[in-house]
Parts: structure tokens; sequence; C-alpha cells
């Protein structure tokens, strides 16, 4: 079998890998990055003759035509920074809670402390984060489907990648457990509109595109590049679709022939726009892109 974790479960590889050994069976470890259950070893698997992948820290994101075993890495962390961040809710009765896969078992004593302060707790499955409340960097469903209902959203976790792909115009709060923080986000999130606009105008001015296709398991999409390869020739674009299964920047930069990029990869790549130095857009903004290529041209 093939143990695989994702960056910061690393460190327990040998730890679990012992636990298999013991039992008798013959465990390999993946050593290739791994950022989400979009990026599973299936390729490695095969390669050595595995039968199965025991993918760590994440739950189920898509059918694969190999047997995996999701193992998730559940971190129970105190829930006193939500606690006291009661009063900051105050003025908001429906509250959208969403969280990692990480706490997502801890959701039912989230929704009791906001319950007992009086909100009216929501939560929610989104498209590909299969768990309710929970949220993946890609998929923010489970809180954009519920801003209609809700006053504000919640984020409970650590950092900001995840909630910053919320879309919802509503008030988005996040309240880190480990830095004990609460912050209001939507400057951030207005920024990182603005900055998306940006990158989408400059693009649509571009007179040749790469388009970048990735070979992991969750994030291939053949075809919906070669579409948008179509459509891009068919405006008069110079498109070529850059097929790799880890994105490197360095690498890119070396063709020194794209004047920017489109990713059918992980959508959140455009958060590393810097790396690239290039504009990149997201596959969803496509159709938006062709029309400001089409109203530039006219």
């Amino acid at each position: 079998m093939l143990l695989q974790f994702p960056e910061g479960l690393k460190t327990k590889a040998l730890e679990e890998a012992s636990k298999y050994e013991k039992e008798g069976h013959e465990v390999f470890i993946s050593a290739s990055p791994c950022w989400g259950a979009c990026d599973l070893a299936i390729d490695e698997a095969k390669k050595i003759g595995a039968d199965k992948l025991i993918h760590y820290g994440h739950a189920q994101f898509h059918k694969a035509d190999f047997p995996v075993e999701y193992k998730l890495y559940p971190i129970t962390v105190p829930l006193d920074s939500l606690k006291n961040s009661l009063p900051k809710l105050k003025k908001f009765g429906k509250i959208a809670l969403v969280t990692t896969v990480s706490h997502i078992h801890q959701l039912g004593g989230m929704k009791e402390m906001l319950a007992s302060a009086g909100h009216d707790v929501l939560t929610s499955k989104g498209g590909l984060a299969i768990l309710e409340g929970q949220v993946l960097g890609c998929d923010s469903s489970a809180a954009d489907k519920l801003a209609e209902k809700a006053d504000a959203i919640l984020y409970f976790g650590g950092g900001e990648f995840h909630p910053l792909g919320i879309s919802s115009a509503k008030p988005v709060f996040a309240i880190n457990p480990y830095a004990n923080s609460f912050e209001h986000l939507n400057s951030k999130l207005e920024m990182k509109r603005k900055k998306e606009r940006g990158m989408l105008i400059a693009a649509s001015m571009a007179k040749t595109i790469g388009i970048i296709l990735s070979t992991k398991s969750g994030q291939y999409n053949l075809k919906i590049a070669e579409n948008i390869a179509r459509q891009l020739r068919k405006e008069g674009k110079s498109a070529s679709i850059l097929v790799t299964a880890e994105v490197d920047f360095s690498a890119l930069a070396d063709f020194n022939a794209f004047d920017a990029y489109i990713t059918t990869a992980c959508p959140r790549l455009v958060d590393d726009s810097e790396r690239f130095c290039k504009p990149v857009v997201n596959v969803g903004k496509v159709p938006e892109l062709l029309k400001l290529i089409k109203e530039t041209r006219e």
C-alpha cells in the first residue's frame, strides 16, 4: 500500500507506516507534494504495484479509478476564541457557519455555542466539499449558497486561504483558534476581486495565452482546455495547452512566450499571480474574458 500525506501532516508518516508494517503490510510513503484530495498519488501507487492508496487529512473529493481509502485527521482545538468573539457577532441574527475538514468534528459544539448566544446557525454542504459545513480552497459553496438567508458568514479555522475563497458580499468573519484572532475579511475580499478584474482586463489584451492543464487526478480537464483553446483561436489569439503535474512558476517563465495564462487546474492558482509574472485567469472567468476580447476587438 501507498500512504499519502498533505503538507503539514507528513510528520506523521513514519508513525502511521509503522502501524501498517506491524500488521504485515508492505508500506510505501509518497514523498511528492500534496495540496488536497484533488491531488491523489494514483500514478505513483500504480507504478509500484500497490493495491491501495491511503490518503490522510482530506475527505473524498472525486471518484478515482483506483482503490483509495480516505483517513481524516481531526484536530481538536479549544473553542475559546469563538466564545470570546460572540460580542462582536451580536448584531448578526442568522450566521452561516463553515470550517475546514480538520475541525468539522467540532461543528456541533460551534453551533451550540452560537445558538446559546441567540444566533440562528445555518450550515450546508458544498459542491465538491462533501461534509456538512465544510469549505475547501476551491469550493466555498457551503457558505455562498446560504448568503441570501444569512446576515453574516463565519469561518472557523487556521489561516485565510479558505475564507478568502468565499465569494459572497455579505459580512465575512474569520476566527483563527491558533492565533486566537477575529477578523472582518470583506476589505481583503474586495481587494482580491479588484485584482482578479485587473488580471482579466490585462489577459483580454494578450496576444499569446498559455492554458494550464494539470494531470492531477482531481484537476484534469482536457476537454475544457481544448475547448478554451478553440474559442481563443477563433477570437484571433494564439493559444497553447501547457501540460504539467505540478505548476512550476520558474519553468513557465522559461518559455518567455506567453502574455497571459488561463488555469484549468486549481482555481486558487490566481492567488499566486505575482509568481506567474503575467496575468492569470481562472477557468470560471473564461466567458467573461471572451466577452472582453470581443468588446476590445470591436
